[in-house]
């Protein structure tokens, strides 16, 4: 099977997309960016005790678990998942990234806000 799979032209898990940046001065917007990823800001190279961090926060995640266990695909049966689910609360994520060093920094707290991320 794993052979015909790989020598068949129809392959839909794999695929690919794209964007096309339809702003003209995206480049510009941009530099910024992409001057820090190469470790320069300003015309001016980083040192080593500086670092470049992309984070985002996410917040309101509803922390939820399945009312009924996943049962894994059997002989000619599917995978089966529950479409019901419990709440658990809110959530609140930070994750944060240093470019330069491939560490990752994440913290998730119950509630949102400045004060549990400070």
């Amino acid at each position: 099977m794993r052979r015909w799979l790989r020598e068949d032209a129809l392959k839909p898990w794999q695929y690919r997309s794209w964007i096309y940046i339809r702003d003209p001065d995206f480049r510009a917007k941009a530099q910024r960016a992409l001057d820090l990823y190469a470790r320069t800001f300003d015309g001016v190279a980083l040192g080593p005790d500086e670092y470049v961090l992309s984070s985002d926060e996410k917040t309101s995640v509803q922390a939820r678990c399945r009312c009924h266990p996943t049962l894994a695909p059997g002989r000619a049966r599917a995978m089966r998942v529950n479409h019901e689910y419990g709440r658990g609360g809110a959530l609140a994520y930070l994750a944060a990234y240093d470019v330069h060093r491939a560490k990752v920094f994440g913290r998730c707290e119950p509630k949102t806000g400045i004060v549990p991320f400070s």
